[in-house]
């Protein structure tokens, strides 16, 4: 199969949802790619859902019938990651290729605080101004379009749904082994990426069997920071993955 041939299914990052991926989208489909950005449980059109990595790993077995006839290439952005992640170790057999973004997270005690701070801030600020800050803390894009999909999309999610994915990514441990991969497996970071150390990044590819690549000009939310940059690393990736001729 083909690169252009094989569908590619999305998961977006934490607090986002399908619509973040929007600007990267022209770049991913060109050529008539078929391409599915998934909304995990609890965001988006799912918001009323609770967020579990079981039910996530569900919802997005569950995209494959949306056109894909065969292995389909993962790419996962922080929370999407962990669940790509989680996805790719269960169904090797399913997945012809994963891409992990922004991912793994920091650890240790900042880390460990983190849950605990994120909630006093929802209670003290609400979701939405806690959204605006979580964004103007974390893009780098200057477009104020780019900062607006993941500002809303954040907005419109539960403050459990916030706080028990946030959960599960620190702890992404507790639901992957991060052992070697059959897929090939590829750990993409934003050069300027200020949540995820690139040393981290590296090991984590050295762990899963696969390589580990920088998007220029990026930052945490690569997709979003540089979507072209972000779809011309993901196409290279792709292109550059051996696949057996067909009987």
């Amino acid at each position: 199969m083909t690169t252009r041939a094989t569908p590619l299914l999305l998961l977006h990052t934490w607090g986002g949802d399908a619509t973040t991926w929007a600007p990267a989208l022209g770049h991913l489909g060109a050529g008539g790619r078929h391409v599915t950005a998934l909304d995990l449980p609890g965001h988006g059109a799912r918001a009323a859902e609770p967020f579990t990595v079981d039910g996530a790993v569900d919802a997005a077995l569950s995209a494959y019938g949306t056109g894909a006839a065969g292995p389909v290439d993962v790419v996962g952005a922080g929370l999407g990651a962990l669940v790509a992640l989680a996805l790719t170790e269960r169904h090797q057999d399913r997945v012809r290729s994963l891409t992990l973004v922004g991912f793994p997270p920091a650890d240790g005690a900042e880390a460990a605080r983190r849950p605990a701070d994120t909630r006093a801030a929802l209670e003290r600020d609400g979701t939405a101004v806690f959204a605006r800050n979580y964004v103007d803390s974390t893009l780098l894009s200057a477009d104020p379009d780019h900062r607006d999909l993941l500002r809303r999309a954040m907005a419109g999610t539960r403050p459990e749904v916030l706080l028990d994915s946030l959960r599960a990514t620190l702890g992404w441990r507790a639901h992957t082994s991060a052992t070697a991969l059959a897929p090939p497996c590829r750990v993409l970071r934003g050069a300027r990426d200020h949540r995820v150390a690139a040393g981290a990044a590296d090991a984590l590819a050295g762990q899963l069997g696969g390589t580990a690549a920088v998007v220029p000009g990026a930052g945490h939310v690569a997709y979003l920071d540089e979507p072209a940059a972000f779809a011309a690393a993901l196409t290279a990736f792709h292109d550059g993955i051996r696949t057996a001729p067909a009987d």
